[in-house]
């Protein structure tokens, strides 16, 4: 219910007011049926007759309407539910640490809402109309008991017995292939993703047919899944369809011969057949419902565990907090959950507001991690991280210390978007002036400048448009627009020229004069000669130059 919200709710409220209301008008219908046909059969008086059949054309019109009422607002209902539950779901995955973040694979989000959308075309949909039917079913068996309950029992008892013998025959193979669609989802994104992300080396290895039979292969399990699905949901119907002809026509058979010929048992006859031919659709509606929770177990299950994780909780901006003097760890450590070895073991560190560090060492010696640590991206398991005399501990301070923080990545993010939007990266309100003095800072002034559109041309996707220096000083440039006391490079000049490398030096030089405190994770010796200390990590821990 709480994703449906208030507005949800009240479209809620609204079907079932229509749904009644449909309920009565299916009532109404075979009511008046059985009138009229009663008062052509009976000879009676011109005005009766015409009466009768005026009644009948009514009832059926606002049936018509009512129906009409009822589509609007199950499909108004079930995609306003999809959109709340859409955006739940992206809170909850933006409301993530860092380091869930970092463990989760990259095709888990996007496989998130393609779920969602399964969902509401396969589970809340056919639920509610299920739902519906099941009132306007009820309403269309009532009416026929009203006019014969022998005959009425008989063909519920024959079409409901069909549908469910369906479906149990069904239920194994529905289980199977709604599981084969929820693991489809992700496999199909992230074979989407590494494609995409691998195209140079897919060119160069001559492998875009390898990439492309793989797909295939991921590609051919999940449409078949999709198409067992899909048969299954149709089965039911095409039984009833079948069978159910023959055992109605047996059923009437039986009703012409108990009413002693086929004049008197024409108005049961004709209720009957048009009560079949109501309830046919709506048993497939159930059925479609039932068949839609068993095949997406897995996509519920998936869904419902995302919901329940933290919602992404709003906060006004915090003051940044105070930072005159250092920062310090004392005996701080980390350990990654499900990894053997501790990434940190007993760091003691102090950084002076305004020192130029560098971190060294090889691959895997913690020199992200204890960057990760520093930003409060990831809370230390042992130890304590302090910020002047304050000890960084709780998540309001961790997110205040943040707004001092700005961090140029290897591989930074690009959004296929412009220049300046890029570098003003989600600010509302981009300033033009910052914008073009973080690109002269970073060196990119003179390259955009002389581009036809200048600031407003686009990288391309993940920036494909730029070199990989030109990708550098344009995730530099976003670091320059806000300036923030500390700035963290983790090799963030590894695919700079000679040329471009003097500029980013003469930025961090305007910038170290400014107070800005700069962290390095470098191996090039000509930026490790300008840093005012080197501290070099091996296994985790600092060892002596």
């Amino acid at each position: 219910m709480q994703a449906l919200g208030s507005d949800g709710r009240r479209r809620l409220v609204a079907l079932a007011l229509l749904t009644i209301a449909g309920a009565a008008a299916e009532f109404g219908t075979l009511v008046a049926l059985l009138r009229l046909l009663r008062s052509w059969l009976t000879g009676a008086h011109d005005d009766v007759a015409a009466g009768s059949a005026l009644l009948f054309a009514v009832v059926v019109l606002a049936a018509g309407v009512i129906r009409f009422g009822l589509l609007v607002a199950t499909q108004r209902l079930a995609f306003e539910t999809a959109h709340r539950l859409t955006v739940a779901v992206q809170r909850r995955v933006l409301a993530r640490g860092w380091l869930a973040h970092a463990q989760a694979r990259a095709s888990a989000p996007l496989a998130a809402l393609d779920q969602v959308d399964l969902l509401v075309y396969s589970v809340l949909l056919p639920l509610l109309q299920g739902a519906s039917a099941l009132v306007l079913g009820g309403a269309i068996l009532a009416a026929l008991i009203r006019i014969d309950v022998v005959t009425a029992l008989a063909a519920a008892l024959l079409l409901g017995g069909l549908f469910f013998l369906a479906l149990w025959l069904c239920r194994g193979r529905t289980r199977r292939a709604g599981a084969a669609v929820n693991a489809g989802y992700e496999a199909r994104i992230a074979a989407v993703q590494e494609n995409v992300g691998a195209m140079r080396e897919l060119i160069l290895a001559g492998s875009r047919g390898v990439a492309a039979e793989r797909f295939r292969k991921v590609d051919r399990g999940f449409s078949d899944a999709r198409a067992s699905i899909s048969i299954i949901n149709a089965t039911p119907r095409i039984l009833v369809e079948t069978l159910g002809l023959i055992a109605l026509i047996g059923l009437a058979w039986w009703v012409t011969d108990r009413s002693d010929g086929l004049a008197p048992a024409l108005p049961t006859l004709a209720a009957l057949a048009l009560g079949a031919q109501r309830l046919l659709p709506l048993a497939q509606s159930l059925a479609q419902a039932v068949s839609g929770i068993t095949a997406n177990g897995a996509a519920i299950d998936r869904v419902t565990d995302l919901l329940n994780e933290a919602d992404l909780t709003e906060h006004a901006p915090a003051p940044p907090l105070p930072f005159q003097q250092q920062i310090r760890l004392d005996s701080v450590g980390f350990h990654y959950p499900g990894r053997n070895e501790a990434a940190l073991s007993d760091i003691d560190l102090t950084i002076a507001r305004g020192e130029r560090i560098a971190l060294v060492g090889r691959n895997g010696s913690g020199k992200s991690s204890l960057a990760d640590v520093i930003m409060g991206l990831i809370k230390p398991s042992w130890g304590r991280l302090f910020i002047d005399s304050h000890v960084l501990e709780a998540s309001e301070d961790v997110r205040a210390w943040q707004r001092n923080v700005a961090h140029v990545p290897q591989a930074p993010f690009l959004a296929d978007t412009t220049m300046a939007a890029n570098i003003a990266f989600m600010d509302g309100h981009p300033d033009h002036a910052r914008v073009v003095e973080a690109a002269r800072l970073a060196g990119l002034h003179a390259m955009i400048d002389a581009l036809p559109r200048g600031y407003e041309t686009r990288v391309g996707s993940g920036g494909l448009m730029l070199s990989g220096g030109q990708r550098q000083r344009l995730a530099l440039a976003r670091a320059l627009y806000a300036p923030a006391p500390l700035l963290v490079l983790d090799e963030a000049t590894s695919a700079l020229d000679p040329e471009s490398e003097e500029h980013v030096l003469a930025a961090l030089d305007a910038l170290q004069e400014r107070g800005v405190t700069i962290l390095l994770i470098a191996h090039r010796a000509s930026m490790l000669e300008h840093c005012d200390r080197i501290i070099r990590l091996q296994a985790g821990r600092i060892v002596e130059p």
